[in-house]
């Protein structure tokens, strides 16, 4: 499933595109990061899980880096819709996986978002793959996925952070404590720390959020 969502992105690339605005930035953070001289003053809000592909994608040079994070969007984009499938035909039969498919399909520039550059498509695709790992009793998957959806958007903390607290409370093993705490370490020290590296602020992506650009959903 992931080689076929990443087959059909590659073959993507063939179309005429460029990243748009935020996935520039987050091109343009990924070299500062390589170079040691992170500025995030100016531009979207910082968004960690992205970054973590631009930064080595910054070696592959000005034009290759850009095609390689379209590749990864699109990817996304991809699996989401698989994803919407899978799981849909498992809870109520093809048909349902059809309808779920088409939904994703006809959601309002869905697909001109992940064709572009930007992260919708990754976040549909991971948090639909931990509610899947979860059904198949995977929880500790699930927890890591829904810490790579945290990664793209803090609406997603709450139901981490809840979804941490049940593990928990059903596996109190010492590696699932560790797995619980680790990753809210690693999702607080991901989001705020490069940003006040960046900026000297570490609430700076939150002020930036709350001025969007104009005509912007």
């Amino acid at each position: 499933m992931l080689f076929a969502s990443f087959a059909l992105a590659a073959l993507s690339l063939t179309l005429p595109s460029v990243p748009t605005y935020d996935p520039l930035a987050w091109l343009i953070w990924g070299r500062e990061i390589a170079h040691f001289d992170l500025v995030t003053t100016t531009g979207p809000s910082w968004k960690p899980l992205p970054v973590l592909f631009t930064v080595p994608f910054s070696f592959a040079g000005d034009d290759g880096a850009p095609l390689l994070w379209v590749m990864v969007a699109r990817a996304g984009g991809i699996l989401a819709y698989f994803m919407a499938y899978r799981l849909g035909a498992r809870l109520a039969g093809p048909v349902a996986g059809l309808i779920a498919c088409a939904s994703l399909f006809l959601a309002d520039e869905f697909i001109r978002h992940f064709a572009r550059g930007n992260s919708e498509g990754i976040l549909v695709a991971v948090s639909l793959w931990a509610i899947e790992r979860h059904l198949d009793g995977r929880r500790r998957d699930a927890f890591l996925l829904g810490l790579a959806a945290a990664l793209l958007r803090p609406e997603v903390w709450p139901f981490i952070a809840l979804y941490g607290l049940y593990l928990i409370a059903v596996d109190r093993r010492t590696r699932t404590v560790a797995l619980v705490l680790g990753g809210g370490l690693a999702l607080a020290i991901l989001w705020f720390v490069p940003e006040y590296l960046g900026s000297g602020d570490f609430l700076r992506a939150a002020s930036r959020a709350r001025q969007p650009n104009p005509d912007s959903a």
